[in-house]
């Protein structure tokens, strides 16, 4: 079931204070389950469609029965950007790590669940023996084949880059990373740190045109 985010606003306004017609809206979604973010201007409410629209025309009833004069009411679906966000994070620490992430239903026994907003949307497979070391060398072959060359080929630059690259794809949360990574480039583990320390202080640079 798809999850809504609902803003309302109860007329009459009331600068400053909340009108009877206001309370009784918000007393009724809290009855219900679903406390709402109150605003000086308006206020929201979110969770699954089914349930939360009908606990909203519980409150707008409430409203108008407490002398409400008018009801604004807007409503988005959350789930799909949001949670999809949240997935594609995740995927690249999960392949670093040698694990992937699958659907609710294909979780196997031992899967991490990742939820998001109290919802189930995936789960996290761990890897199993061995595939940590396999996971980095993975994304080591992947950023040689991408610049053209082994790590200890590459000019000062391009090995600047590549420890971009690994970076981003969460190769450094594997334990003892920057000792492989520098033992692939021919360098020191310092200069692996320095060039760390470079591109998470500079901003990517501009794709070629």
């Amino acid at each position: 079931m798809p999850r809504v985010r609902v803003e309302f606003t109860v007329e009459p306004f009331h600068e400053g204070e909340l009108g009877v017609h206001v309370e009784a809206a918000l007393e009724s979604l809290l009855a219900s389950g679903y406390p709402p973010d109150v605003g000086p201007f308006g206020n929201a409410v979110e969770g699954d469609a089914g349930p939360l629209l009908a606990a909203v025309a519980e409150a707008a009833a409430a409203s108008f029965d407490a002398g409400a004069s008018g009801i604004m009411l807007s409503a988005r679906a959350t789930d799909a950007d949001d949670a999809g966000s949240f997935l594609a994070a995740v995927r690249p620490v999960a392949r670093a790590f040698g694990g992937h992430v699958v659907a609710p239903e294909h979780m196997a026994e031992g899967a991490v669940p990742l939820v998001w907003r109290g919802r189930l949307v995936g789960g996290l497979q761990r890897p199993g023996p061995g595939d940590l070391r396999n996971g980095l060398a993975n994304l080591i072959a992947q950023i040689e084949a991408e610049l053209g060359g082994a790590l200890a080929d590459l000019s000062r630059v391009d090995k600047q880059r590549a420890v971009r690259l690994l970076d981003e794809r969460g190769a450094f949360a594997i334990r003892n990373a920057v000792d492989e990574v520098a033992d692939a480039m021919g360098v020191s583990r310092v200069t692996v740190y320095n060039y760390l320390n470079t591109t998470r202080s500079s901003p990517p640079p501009a794709p070629a045109r």
